[in-house]
Parts: structure tokens; C-alpha cells; sequence
């Protein structure tokens, strides 16, 4: 009997010390830091979003002492999804979104800034610095904070039928506004059947405001000055408006095109009935077997108050929010700086069709086939300027100026038939004002 209560005992120690061992495992496992990391939908679902999942599972399986839980947030009304999710305390705590988001929230005291992984850069020399075009991280740099890092950039570009052009003659590309003009007047001539331009002109996806910030932009003007004055009443604007006006009075581009969404105008050009579409890159465009070899991008184009050709960009960042928890804090550091360093797959993989900030990432094989990445990078990245031009950085008064539409909502004006530029600048210029003004209170 004593032989056997000993056999117990020892088994019943055994089992305590696998009990307690499991209990460690179990506390040790408690012990992760726990980090939300909400990413918006840059490229196709199915195929984005898993290149973005699988990421952050290498990241979770590099740092065993971190867990990132993904979720893919959709852009439909992303920003009130953002706003009440903050507001209330459930937020993320690491994001990407909306170009100016993370500039919005700043504002609002809910954004972490991210100057010691600036600071941690330049004392090691890191190389980082020297990959990413030139004042793009100064573009979410606010009251002497970076509020946010880049890691890619969006743009617009004119996608147009090299067929059409051939039939039409047309040998060289337009390099400016008024050859551009030339160009569709020959396209609407030697086909009049088919629409000389397409492109997004309503107000719900921005297509009006698209359009303008490319014409502001290329005309080296934008609806504030350099210093945050209101430029809206520029004869540059006017000029704008003016070249908005000749499209539709020379029935250049469709006269729906008020109405018009992106899909809209893609679908027209996709099936041969307009010879340029103007909007984001269609990466599908140039992989469908019958389009991809009858079709480029045009050169970037100046205004005619414009010394040089000037291609409007937006810098899509990542940003932490301000979180409670100082332990965690550094592991939130930690990953964005990671995900700015490592997020190559995203445009290899998960084909978001955007521009890397890191330039080393182009030198990937993948960009020997990706065509229309390829010439983005060749011909139009050359040219960029920030979507806050001719300011560097993204400023407070910006989100009301972009949000509500209003360089969007001169051009609308001019597509409903109104032609009284001063007075449609002059309504614009007000609201432009009322913005700036708030941003000062």
C-alpha cells in the first residue's frame, strides 16, 4: 500500500508540475501585447487583403511576444466608421487610411506621434531615408510632429487607345493643355462616334474635385497659397474653369459626365466608345487579353500659367493612435516602422495598383511584366507634387477644403452650364476662407 500511495503521490506531483507548466505556457501566452491594426481595402478583395493578412502573420511570427489581429475595413463612409470607433475608446490602435485621416485625427489629439522613428533613422543613417522620394514625409508633418509615415502614393493619369490614335493620325503626345485640346479635337473628328475624353465628374466618389486638383495642380496653383491664404479667386483658377468649359461646350467629353462615377467612365472606355479615360490606374486594364496591347498612359501636361509639368499625388500612410498603455506603446512603434520596412509584398502580391514609397521595392521582378506600375514609376512619379500643393504638408483647414468638395463643386457648376467664372470663384473662395478661419479658432 505504501509503495503504491507513493506511485500516487508521485503522480499526483507529476501532474502538478504539467498543471503548473500549462499554467505558465497559459500566462506566458496572456502576456502578448495585443495590437488592432485596421488596413482599408487598397486593391482587389480576395486578393489584397489576403497579401495584407498574410504580412501581418509574418510579423506575428517574428515577434512571438506581439499578436497583430488584422481587420480590413472597407471604404465605404470609412471616415464616420473611424470617427465613432475613436471617439469611443474601440478605435485601432495602428491604421491605414484616407490620405489626410491621420491629419484629421491629429487635430483631435488621437494620434500618436512617430518622431522617434524618424529620430532612430537618422542616428543610424538608415537607409529608409534615402529610398523615399524627396519631401513625402514631411507631408504628415504637423505643429512639429510626424503624425503618420508613408508607404504608398496615389495618383491620376490619363489611360488612353493607342488604336485610336493611330487611326486619327495622332503621332505625338500632348505635353500641354492646349495640345491636349488639339489632340481630342482630331479624336472627335476622325471618329465621331466614339467619346474623345472620359472621366468621373460627380460629386460622391470626387471625380469633379479629381479632375480639378489634377487641372489646379498642372497649372502650378491650388485653392490656398503657400502660406494659407485663400487662392480660389487666381486667374490660374480661372484658367481651369475656363478649360473645364471648352470640353463640354466642344462636346469633348460626354455631356453626362456631371453624373458620372469611375465605373462609369471606365466602362466606356473598356468597351471602345471613348479614346482617354482620366482617373486612378486600372491595373486591369492592361492585363485584359484585349485591351492591354492597344493601350498607354499620356506624358504629364502643363497649364498654360505652368513652367513645367506637374502630376498631383497623394501620400497613403500609416499611423498609430493614441493609446492609454505606455507598455504598449513601443510594440506599436515597433510595428509601423516594420510595416513601412517590409510592406513590398503589398504591391507585388496583393497588386493595390499604388506607388511604393520605398523605391528599392520597384526592383522587384514583378515590376518587369507589371506594365502599367512600370510607367507610372518611368513617366509620372517624376512629376509628382502633394495634393495639399503648393503646401508640403497636409494642414487642418485641408480636410474641410478636400472633404466638402470645393474645388470639385466650382468645376460642377461649370459642367451644369454656368460660365460666370468670378462669381462661382468668388462662392468657392468664401467657403475656402470660412475653412481657414475655423482652423485658426
Amino acid at each position: 500500500m505504501r509503495r503504491n500511495s507513493g506511485k500516487i503521490l508521485a503522480v499526483v506531483i507529476s501532474c502538478a508540475m504539467l498543471a503548473g507548466a500549462s499554467v505558465q505556457t497559459a500566462a506566458a501566452a496572456e502576456k502578448k501585447t495585443e495590437i488592432t491594426f485596421w488596413d482599408m481595402m487598397w486593391g482587389e478583395a480576395g486578393i489584397y487583403d489576403v497579401a495584407a493578412e498574410a504580412l501581418v502573420d509574418q510579423y506575428n511570427q517574428e515577434h512571438p511576444e506581439v499578436n497583430v489581429e488584422y481587420q480590413s475595413v472597407p471604404w465605404d463612409n470609412y471616415y464616420q466608421t473611424f470617427l465613432t470607433a475613436v471617439t469611443s475608446g474601440t478605435g485601432p490602435d495602428v491604421a491605414t487610411a484616407g490620405s489626410q485621416t491621420p491629419m484629421q485625427f491629429a487635430t483631435m489629439g488621437e494620434i500618436l506621434p512617430l518622431n522617434s522613428i524618424i529620430e532612430k533613422w537618422q542616428e543610424e543613417q538608415d537607409s529608409v531615408l534615402e529610398d523615399m522620394p524627396e519631401g513625402i514625409l514631411e507631408t504628415n508633418f504637423l505643429n512639429g510632429d510626424y503624425i503618420a509615415l508613408p508607404w504608398n502614393s496615389d495618383t491620376r493619369l490619363f489611360t488612353y487607345r493607342t488604336d485610336l490614335f493611330e487611326e486619327a493620325g495622332i503621332t505625338e503626345l500632348p505635353s500641354t493643355w492646349e495640345e491636349l485640346l488639339d489632340v481630342l479635337r482630331t479624336l472627335k473628328e476622325s471618329n465621331p462616334d466614339v467619346f474623345p475624353l472620359v472621366t468621373a465628374g460627380d460629386m460622391g466618389s470626387g471625380g469633379a474635385q479629381n479632375l480639378m486638383m489634377w487641372l489646379t495642380v498642372s497649372n502650378d496653383v491650388g485653392p490656398v497659397t503657400a502660406d494659407g491664404q485663400s487662392d480660389f479667386m487666381s486667374p490660374k483658377i480661372t484658367e481651369c474653369l475656363e478649360f473645364v468649359a471648352t470640353l463640354m461646350d466642344e462636346e469633348l467629353i460626354p455631356e453626362a459626365t456631371i453624373s458620372y462615377k469611375d465605373a462609369d467612365a471606365q466602362k466606356l472606355f473598356y468597351s471602345g466608345q471613348a479614346a482617354i479615360f482620366y482617373g486612378g490606374p486600372v491595373p486591369g486594364f492592361f492585363e485584359d487579353e484585349t485591351l492591354k496591347d492597344k493601350i498607354s498612359i499620356l506624358d504629364p501636361m502643363q497649364g498654360p500659367s505652368a513652367a513645367q509639368p506637374q502630376t498631383v499625388y497623394w501620400a497613403n500612410s500609416i499611423a498609430a493612435y493614441n493609446n492609454k498603455d505606455e507598455e504598449k506603446k513601443q510594440a506599436i512603434l515597433d510595428f509601423v516602422e516594420w510595416w513601412v520596412k517590409n510592406c513590398k509584398t503589398l504591391f507585388t502580391d496583393g497588386r493595390c495598383g499604388k506607388t511604393p514609397v520605398l523605391k528599392s521595392f520597384t526592383d522587384d521582378p514583378y515590376y518587369d511584366s507589371a506594365v502599367l506600375e512600370a510607367l507610372i514609376n518611368e513617366k509620372i512619379m517624376p512629376t509628382f507634387v502633394h495634393a495639399t500643393y503648393p503646401i508640403q504638408n497636409f494642414y487642418p483647414a485641408f480636410g474641410q477644403i478636400n472633404g466638402e468638395r470645393y474645388l470639385g463643386s466650382a468645376a460642377q457648376k461649370v459642367l451644369s452650364g454656368r460660365r460666370d467664372y468670378e462669381a462661382i470663384q468668388e462662392e468657392e473662395n468664401e467657403n475656402v476662407e470660412s475653412a481657414l478661419e475655423l482652423q485658426e479658432e
